[in-house]
């Protein structure tokens, strides 16, 4: 039998990553799964083109 899962979406929010390539901080989504936060897949630096997979989370916006 299939069941259909209902997972729920994850959390998406605004925030500073750090690029290792061009070593500057820019502007990136992170996504919040279970207690993690992660870098959103896909998403390139904006001023190097690189990916942004491997970057460090600097600062991230949470609302109270």
């Amino acid at each position: 039998m299939n069941r259909v899962m209902n997972l729920p979406t994850p959390k998406q929010t605004k925030g500073w990553v750090y690029c290792p390539i061009c070593t500057h901080t820019v502007e990136a989504q992170v996504v919040f799964v279970g207690k993690r936060i992660m870098v959103r897949p896909g998403q390139k630096c904006p001023r190097c083109a690189s990916s942004l997979e491997a970057a460090c989370i600097v600062r991230h916006e949470v609302a109270a």
